[in-house]
């Protein structure tokens, strides 16, 4: 190095801390587990290597040095080196080229250049090929080139984690698959739950076909890690909107891309506390209630990168939108009809799922008890949240669900109660038709009978109503 000693290094050389190493360069093992970080210091110029080496006998690490670039590489290719501290300027392998070799087989170590003020040159390629974390300019401070150690430290214990944290994902997923094929060798003794879930999976697979299989699994793999209601939400919901998409008769490819989306919806709640599954959204608090609200974009965010996803996607951003929200309508021309009606569709059946397993898990109620609280949180909604049209045909289509209905029954008009559904049409006395067959009661229902009674008069009335059992 041919720059001269400056007045801040050999301040440095002139006193030397009661805890430095001696000119043997012998360090102090302490007899534990942790291993301490280590930081290599490259320059041509002995007592600039010996100024560093006290400065930094403060910093909880260890200090190796080293004179020229291939005593470096040396140090590097032997043992694992947190942080690099290089001059520019050395005969031989040159400071930018040594770490450009770290940055290419060492990429967890920390890449930190010693340069002369003005070099702007040497700076701009040291970027460029050795990625470097920070340039420390000549003459240094103490204090601040000490601080710019420990945080080159700190960040090479992140690069760490990362890879521990990675490390563990895939220890996960690997335990994951030794799972499910212990549970497919074991059929026979499967429960009847996890028979369901295996087999909508085996469906599931069979019909995702291209491309994008592979990241609709890792997807799900990695929603199985986060809590268990947010996988199991999901499926619900996914087997919900195909039951009802069938009742409706909608054609394959719409059906496709909404049950993609159910089954995806709640990828954005991966990090979201767990005690956010086990109440209504009423109850969350503020920071729950962004996570809430923010959710369906990350969850577009997830999907954004696998083109076939993209109209699954579209509906996942949008299904928390509220029916009487006006800028959510077809004729501004920024959504298409069909999108809306996915959306409201995806919501209605989403919200449904909830509540009944929030009834039933965390209330206790019964299967159909929950599934009543369910359609009455529909009805709460209908014409605000809800399309009152979707509301309608999916409550009939939960009252004819095998064992949630009773047998039809003849009742009079003062007799209608809200949540029976109507078993055949009903007629005015003059055959003109009133209300259709498979309609839930409802209040409005009810004012509208009462007034064709009052003027016509009505015919004879059949409902059946969802059990309470």
């Amino acid at each position: 190095m041919t720059t001269q000693t400056t007045n801040r290094e050999q301040e440095v050389l002139d006193h030397p801390s009661d805890n430095a190493e001696g000119e043997s360069g012998a360090t102090l093992t302490l007899d534990t587990d942790y291993e301490l970080p280590v930081v290599l210091v490259v320059d041509d110029e002995p007592q600039i290597l010996k100024a560093l080496r006290r400065l930094l006998a403060g910093v909880d690490c260890e200090v190796r040095t080293a004179s020229n670039g291939t005593e470096a590489i040396e140090v590097l290719d032997s043992e694992t080196v947190a942080v690099l501290i290089s001059d520019q300027r050395m005969p031989g392998l040159s400071g930018v080229a040594l770490l450009n070799y770290a940055m290419k087989n060492h990429p967890n170590t920390v890449r930190i250049m010693l340069t002369g003020n003005g070099d702007w040159e040497t700076a701009m390629e040291a970027i460029n090929l050795g990625q470097v974390f920070r340039f420390v300019a000549k003459p240094w401070d103490h204090d601040q080139f000490v601080r710019i150690i420990e945080d080159a430290i700190g960040q090479n214990e992140l690069l760490h984690s990362k890879k521990r944290y990675e490390k563990h994902i895939r220890q996960q997923n690997a335990q994951l698959r030794e799972l499910n094929d212990e549970l497919e060798a074991r059929v026979q003794q499967r429960t009847r739950e996890v028979t369901q879930r295996n087999e909508e999976i085996s469906r599931l697979y069979e019909e995702l076909e291209g491309s994008f299989n592979s990241t609709i699994r890792a997807m799900l793999s990695i929603m199985e890690i986060g809590d268990i209601h947010i996988v199991g939400h999901c499926r619900s919901t996914a087997e919900r909107v195909r039951k009802f998409g069938k009742h409706l008769e909608l054609d394959d490819e719409r059906l496709r891309h909404l049950e993609r989306a159910a089954l995806l919806h709640w990828v954005g709640l991966i990090n979201a506390p767990p005690a956010m599954f086990r109440k209504p959204v009423s109850d969350y608090d503020a920071e729950e209630l962004a996570t809430w609200e923010f959710h369906p974009t990350l969850g577009q965010q997830a999907v954004a990168r696998v083109p076939a996803l993209d109209p699954a996607g579209k509906i996942i951003v949008n299904y928390l939108r509220r029916y009487d929200d006006p800028a959510f309508k077809a004729d501004d021309g920024n959504f298409d009809a069909e999108l809306i009606e996915s959306c409201y569709f995806l919501n209605l059946c989403s919200t449904f799922e909830r509540t009944r397993r929030l009834e039933q898990e965390v209330e206790g109620l019964s299967r159909g008890a929950a599934a009543e609280c369910g359609l009455a949180r529909l009805q709460a909604g209908k014409g605000t949240e809800f399309a009152p049209s979707l509301v309608d045909k999916f409550c009939s289509m939960i009252a004819v669900e095998s064992g949630s209905i009773e047998l039809e029954r003849q009742v009079q008009l003062d007799e209608l109660e809200e949540g029976m559904v109507l078993s055949r049409p009903i007629e005015t006395a003059q055959g003109v038709p009133v209300a259709p067959r498979d309609v839930v009661v409802t209040p409005e229902l009810v004012d509208r009978l009462e007034r064709f009674c009052d003027s016509k008069g009505l015919g004879p009335i059949f409902v059946r109503s969802v059990s309470r059992g």
